[in-house]
């Protein structure tokens, strides 16, 4: 079990602000929300990213099912609302948040389908996934190593087969970031070197959009890259 205060003391360090920072920037384009819709964050840990949508203009709840994260979240008095449970049962009605996030709160769970088809269901806009990619760097130095053990490694196609049975079919689209995990200088040059349409990023962030809630997001977002 993590040490909340330990966990939220590593986005604090150079390496995990920054790549921290490349996810949410990256999580942010995807989305694309507008200020003012709702949002769940399922598995939101000491809701870091939780705050960071909240910034952003967002209205948010963040939820989890273990008390000591939750109350280490809710110590930090960022107007985000905390809420005990589990990604694979949600006790909310259909369409109740515009947006559900889960920022590598997936990754950990077993049964990754019905999760996913109980975020669809709470959602009324869209989905957003943020996973460990297996198509990555860090997958090769890192599966089931340290705070990596246990964690499930997943892919776009991953994502395309457990959304097959939704209707109607959602639009989906996924971009990658933290290429070079290390995080030095070396690590941060290359990154802006690398478009984010290239599936090979440690951190990849895979979009699901109800089509007739579903924003369109003009691929001129993505003519450099990564978004930047």
């Amino acid at each position: 079990m993590l040490n909340p205060s330990e966990y939220e003391a590593w986005y604090q360090t150079a390496r995990g602000s920054w790549i921290a920072g490349r996810k949410f920037d990256l999580m942010r384009r995807l989305l694309d929300a507008p200020a003012g819709a709702t949002l769940l964050d399922v598995g939101c840990g000491t809701g870091h990213f939780s705050r960071r949508f909240a910034a952003a203009g967002l209205q948010v709840a963040g939820l989890d099912p273990d008390p000591a994260m939750l109350e280490h979240a809710r110590g930090l008095g960022d107007g985000v609302s905390y809420l005990l449970g589990t990604g694979t049962a949600l006790s909310f009605g259909d369409n109740a948040y515009d947006y559900v996030t889960a920022v590598t709160s997936l990754c950990f769970i077993a049964d990754p389908e019905q999760a996913l088809r109980e975020m669809w269901r709470v959602a009324r806009r869209a989905v957003l996934l943020g996973l460990l990619n297996r198509r990555s760097l860090l997958y090769r130095q890192k599966r089931d190593r340290g705070a990596y053990r246990g964690a499930r490694w997943d892919t776009p196609a991953a994502v395309r087969r457990w959304a097959r049975q939704f209707e109607p079919a959602p639009r989906i689209m996924s971009r990658s970031a933290i290429f070079m995990p290390s995080g030095d200088a070396f690590a941060r040059m290359a990154e802006a070197m690398f478009p984010g349409v290239l599936p090979w990023g440690a951190f990849l962030a895979v979009v699901l959009r109800k089509p007739d809630h579903g924003e369109v997001i003009s691929e001129n977002r993505w003519r450099h890259g990564n978004g930047d």
